[in-house]
């Protein structure tokens, strides 16, 4: 107890909390403790007891002595949490399944608090998956029966979980139920609406933003998250606005601001400013690299754009995906077929899976050239690629991808396929091996 008053004392001292009436006998201390307070108050009880002699009174000692522990119990149980939440998608099934124990204990379950809800979201929205999905679905109503869901800690926690599952208007229906916004509520939700391609719901929320004044004032993250959203939808003056706010605040042009200004500019057509942030960003990493080489193409400088991915690569910066867009993006709009022919070859070399997305930029890249029949020819061999996957121990899918190949040019591919048949131990089916082995028993003999 002498420990319990000590921590109570730190407690109310260090609260700004105004004081709120005092319990008057010991029922009502016992009838204040199973009201399950949170530590600030209970410390505030604690210290009128202690001050009031009903310490010795073994039923207020005992539910003293219980309530600590639950409080205690709650923080071990947030650690744990936090800790798989700052993990990564990896732990998010195991922040799952914790928080599922957290919530079967009856101790637990009454102390559980804002921070433990905001943990088990997060870790759901860092996962990304469907099964994540449902779990921070779930977890949000019980949110809701625990009455913290409009808290503003749990509120940006599920405006992020909602947007990162794609469903912006669950996002929004948090963010708007959310009283005491803070600059986190907004740029979430502008960061939500950007990533999922509502860039004018971004730049409109942002103009929300500017209309209360001094009370919720952008900050870095806010024009990190604007920016892409005001280039998507040509919101110029948003976009210079947000220039000229990051130099009046002295903000750091960091490489996630430099991106989103080189993004801006060019889509104001102005490259010249575009490529001056670009020379002074600090870093210049494979995002800021990626912005400008999308700027020189967009405007249909493909040979600069090239210029720029070669030099990225002499640098050491490695492409990935997203990068690779840009640049099969810039050789279409510049006819430089054979270029982005090459850039797409050597995707494998750099450990980038070529996507859905990168297939429709080569097609757009020969279809804008005129080159349809190597357009479909392109589409042909997309089609044995899927057919591979499909039946991967099938050697005749691996001959005919290889012929595919053969008859486009393109023979280090088709030499890499048959070495691919090779190292799987790809064979032929039964039929095709016996009438092959007919047809040669029949040439022999003829």
């Amino acid at each position: 107890m002498r420990l319990m008053h000590r921590h109570s004392t730190m407690v109310r001292v260090g609260s700004k909390r105004q004081p709120r009436p005092r319990p008057r006998d010991s029922y009502d201390v016992v009838s204040l403790l199973q009201s399950h307070p949170d530590a600030g108050r209970l410390a505030q009880i604690h210290s009128h007891v202690v001050t009031s002699g009903l310490e010795s009174d073994r039923f207020v000692a005992a539910g003293l002595v219980a309530r600590w522990a639950v409080l205690a119990d709650t923080f071990l149980w947030n650690v744990m949490l936090q800790g798989y939440a700052r993990a990564g998608p990896s732990h998010a099934r195991e922040a799952v399944a914790l928080f599922a124990r957290m919530h079967a204990s009856t101790r637990a379950t009454a102390a559980g608090n804002r921070y433990t809800y905001t943990f088990i979201v997060k870790a759901c929205a860092a996962a990304g998956d469907d099964d994540a999905g449902r779990a921070g679905r779930a977890v949000h109503a019980l949110a809701v029966g625990a009455g913290v869901d409009l808290d503003v800690f749990v509120g940006n926690a599920l405006v992020a979980f909602y947007a990162r599952c794609g469903d912006v208007a669950a996002a929004r229906k948090v963010f708007d139920g959310v009283a005491a916004k803070d600059v986190v509520s907004w740029n979430s939700m502008v960061a939500g609406y950007a990533q999922n391609g509502h860039s004018d719901e971004a730049v409109a929320l942002l103009r929300s933003m500017l209309r209360r004044g001094a009370t919720c004032r952008p900050d870095h993250v806010t024009l990190v998250a604007a920016l892409p959203a005001c280039a998507a939808s040509a919101a110029t003056r948003e976009g210079l606005w947000a220039h000229s706010y990051a130099v009046k605040k002295a903000f750091r042009v960091d490489d996630a601001l430099a991106s989103g200004l080189i993004a801006t500019y060019a889509a104001c057509g102005r490259l010249d400013t575009a490529r001056a942030i670009f020379d002074r960003a600090p870093g210049r990493n494979q995002a800021v690299y990626s912005s400008m080489i999308q700027a020189y193409g967009s405007h249909g400088h493909g040979v600069e754009a090239l210029n720029l991915f070669r030099l990225m690569l002499a640098k050491g910066i490695a492409p990935d995906g997203i990068c690779f867009v840009s640049v099969l993006s810039a050789c279409a709009h510049s006819g430089l077929v054979d270029d982005g022919l090459r850039v797409f070859g050597t995707m494998g070399d750099h450990g980038v899976e070529r996507r859905q997305v990168h297939y429709a930029c080569v097609i757009d890249l020969l279809g804008r050239a005129g080159q349809l029949s190597r357009a479909l020819g392109f589409l042909a061999v997309r089609a044995a690629e899927h057919l591979l996957v499909l039946d991967a121990g099938n050697a005749g899918r691996y001959a005919a991808w290889a012929q595919m190949y053969d008859a486009g040019g393109r023979w280090d591919d088709a030499s890499r396929v048959r070495r691919m048949m090779q190292d799987r131990g790809a064979n032929k089916p039964l039929a095709i091996s016996i009438i092959e082995e007919h047809m040669d028993a029949g040439s022999t003999r003829g």
